[in-house]
Order: C-alpha cells, then structure tokens, then sequence
C-alpha cells in the first residue's frame, strides 16, 4: 500500500515510481520520503524487480527540493535524531541492488536534484531547469550531498551552481555531465523505459555487483583495504555463478541469455 503522494506502476522487472504531489511542485514531504525508503527496502527484499525509475507526476517538476516548512529551527537533523528521512531515503537509493533511473521530466531542484545525483543514472527532458538554491536562501547544503556533486561534475561546475545558486539548462546539466541524456520531451518516457527494459534483461550479480563497486568508489577514494578485499569477493562470487557461465555460453551460441541470479 502506498501514500497518496507516491504512485507506483510495475511493467514486468521494471517498477516506476511516481512523486505525486504536483500542486506543491512535487516537494519531498517527510512522508514521501519514508514511503520511497520503505517501498525501496520492500523491492530489496523481493528480489524481483532489476530497474527503479523515479519520475515526477504533472509534467512541470520533478521535485522542488525538500519540504521547508518541515524544517524546524533551522535543523533538519535533531526532530529525528541520528538519522533523517532525507538521508534514509537516498541511502535507500544507494543501497537497493539494482539500477535507479531518475526520469526528470521536469523543473528540478535542492534535495530533489540531489535525489536525482543518488541515482545511478539520470535522463531529462530538453526544456528543464536544473538548479541548487541555499545560497539564495541563507543556507549551506550538506557536506554528503555537496560531496555527490563534487565526484560528478568536479569542483568548477560545482562551485559555479552552489555559489550562483542560478539554474542550468538541460543542455548545459548534460554538458558538465550532471545529466546522461537530454531528450525531447515527448521521447523522454519511451527512451527512458527503453533503457530500463535493456539494464533489467542484463545479469542481476553483474548488476548488483557493479553498483556496490560504483558506491564503493564514491565512499572511499581511494578505498581502504576492506573493500580492496570486498570487491576480489564480489568479483569471485560473480566469476563462479551459474550466471557467469551461462553469459559466456550464450555469447558464443549467439543467443539471448537466460539469467537466474545464481
């Protein structure tokens, strides 16, 4: 069951869900951020779908940053202790097995864009604006999601967009690489659900292999010896599937794989 300001849809491995509260250009309430962490934690647990695509409901935003006025004296983090549902719900994101896709069909920004960066990909449409505003509001962003900006896009186009605080455009966010694709609105689903459907067929190790060594980089560069030791058990686990075996047969028969994550 889902709150009504989080729509889901599942397309066979594929699972979109909806930020629906379009009226309040799909801010990020307190609620929508535990129901995104826990529907995430749900997925995890099924082990079914192999795609997540986050969208925005309306067509004009994907999210506008998180909701102020939940804030209280200007802490975001003493009402919920040593955690928040901020955090949660992107470490939700880092941490689900599979691919996310942020499919930003509209206007984004603040803790939004920085829910778009946790992603592992993003794909916008052409008529966006991109932009991270505490600067303009008298505030300084969080160390952990500037630093998300920072092993993307560097520390030019990093600064430039936290001290401006002025939006981008699509064409300019795929430029510095904040952006994968930027595409023609009306392309923007199709595309995106496209490349959804092409991650979901690959091989669920391999995949979620992959992205605990892409979280891995980002925690650590450079990574400690445990996870040095962490990815030659990865990489041992994967080289000893079922599924490594059946990639390399299928390779040379010239045929469609056919994975069971084993």
């Amino acid at each position: 069951m889902t709150c009504s300001l989080i729509q889901i849809k599942r397309i066979d491995k594929i699972c979109i869900i909806s930020l629906n509260n379009p009226d309040k250009r799909n801010v990020l309430t307190i609620d929508m951020l535990n129901e995104i962490t826990r529907l995430l934690n749900q997925l995890k647990t099924e082990d079914v779908i192999r795609c997540v695509v986050i969208r925005g409901e309306g067509g004009k935003a994907f999210s506008s940053g998180y909701d102020i006025s939940a804030i209280n004296n200007n802490d975001m983090m003493r009402e919920f202790g040593n955690s928040h549902p901020l955090e949660d719900c992107f470490k939700a994101i880092e941490d689900f097995p599979y691919p996310v896709i942020a499919m930003i069909n509209g206007h984004v920004f603040g803790a939004g864009l920085e829910l778009a960066l946790t992603c592992d990909i993003r794909i916008c449409a052409d008529f966006i604006k991109i932009g991270m505003p505490p600067a303009k509001l008298g505030v300084v962003y969080s160390y952990s999601g500037t630093k998300k900006f920072l092993n993307l896009i560097g520390t030019a186009n990093t600064r430039e967009i936290f001290l401006t605080g002025k939006p981008i455009s699509a064409d300019r966010a795929e430029k510095i690489g904040l952006v994968n694709h930027c595409i023609d609105t009306l392309k923007l689903y199709h595309f995106t659900m496209d490349m959804a459907s092409e991650i979901s067929e690959n091989a669920p190790l391999s995949l979620k292999t992959m992205k605990q060594l892409f979280n891995i980089w980002h925690r650590n560069q450079p990574i400690c010896e445990e996870d040095e030791e962490l990815i030659k058990n990865l990489f041992t686990t994967v080289q000893e599937s079922e599924d490594y075996l059946e990639g390399q047969k299928a390779f040379q028969e010239k045929r469609k794989p056919v994975f069971k994550g084993k």
